[in-house]
């Protein structure tokens, strides 16, 4: 003979599942954040921003993809600014040239 069972969820343990799933969320939420921030990557691998955005040497100043195989860059390393086209096999310098100086931003209209 079959047994039937018959569930009933009273108020309390919906809360409950209401809670757990809040939690979850929340949880998921603080992972989220902590690896858009850095914390997860920095804490398992011990590595640090070491030097300031701005304080870095070579700064790649504009891009424009030629193709899907070429990429045409311009690089510039201390005073110096290098156009640099870039292919699957090849890197091949076209120009290099002192840099200008980038307006700052309270200079611009």
């Amino acid at each position: 003979m079959p047994v039937s069972v018959t569930v009933t969820m009273d108020m309390t343990q919906y809360f409950l599942a209401l809670v757990v799933l809040a939690g979850l969320l929340g949880a998921f939420g603080l992972l989220a954040m902590a690896i858009q921030r850095g914390w997860i990557f920095n804490q398992l691998t011990g590595l640090t921003r070491m030097v300031a955005i701005d304080d870095r040497r070579l700064k790649v100043r504009e891009s424009l993809i030629i193709d899907p195989r070429r990429r045409l860059v311009i690089l510039q390393a201390d005073d110096e600014e290098h156009i640099v086209l870039l292919g699957v096999e090849s890197e091949t310098v076209i120009k290099s040239q002192p840099a200008k100086p980038v307006p700052s931003r309270a200079e611009m209209p």
